[in-house]
């Protein structure tokens, strides 16, 4: 045999056996119950690494995963719910893994559970609720929550229509580099007076430097 064929032929069966090691140390750990060791085994049945692809099986460690608290699996487990990907899709499943993850301070969980709150998927409509994750993403910088606040405020749901707090939402999101936010801007100062407009840009300058 070739020297060099052989070398790597030896590489190859070192990295195959390297990687069944670690795959059977990272299931010991996920059957003992680690969450950490049940995501990743999930991740790889997800991609197809060292084993075969196996939606089946990367979502049983994924849910086992997502119930010992893991984030990430909640939110992966959430996305595959909502898009129906490798399971039936399954709104009232797909928020209750959004609010695991939303207790947690995940950003995404808060703006996907609240979008469901705004649309009555999953969970009853409730635009108090939705009010609520929005203001806490958009604390966080969030353009999409403070995108969506301003639609709120716009359409009046949940709340009287209010131009002033509509374009400060926007403002803010519009700032970040969110198009819509900017059309939506436009549009709201089109229906508000200059003292509204100014008062709007002074209270997005506040919440700007509050946020910080």
């Amino acid at each position: 045999m070739n020297p060099s064929i052989y070398i790597l032929s030896l590489g190859i069966l070192s990295l195959i056996v390297s990687c069944a090691s670690y795959e059977s140390k990272l299931r010991a750990r996920a059957e003992a119950g680690e969450a950490e060791a049940q995501y990743q085994l999930a991740s790889m049945y997800w991609e197809g690494r060292a084993i075969g692809r196996d939606p089946n099986q990367a979502l049983k460690w994924d849910l086992l995963a997502a119930e010992h608290g893991h984030r990430k699996a909640q939110i992966r487990l959430a996305e595959s719910y909502e898009r129906g990907e490798g399971i039936s899709r399954d709104y009232v499943q797909a928020a209750r893994m959004y609010a695991k993850a939303a207790e947690q301070g995940d950003l995404k969980a808060e703006i996907r559970l609240a979008q469901l709150y705004l649309s009555g998927q999953g969970v009853p409509q409730n635009y108090a609720e939705a009010r609520t994750l929005l203001e806490r993403a958009a604390g966080k910088n969030a353009a999409e929550a403070q995108y969506l606040l301003g639609q709120i405020y716009w359409q009046g749901r949940g709340v009287t229509i209010d131009r002033v707090q509509a374009h400060k939402w926007f403002n803010l999101a519009a700032a970040q580099g969110h198009e819509l936010a900017a059309t939506m801007r436009q549009v709201v100062a089109m229906e508000m007076d200059r003292d509204q407009v100014v008062e709007a840009q002074r209270l997005a300058v506040e919440q700007s430097k509050a946020h910080k």
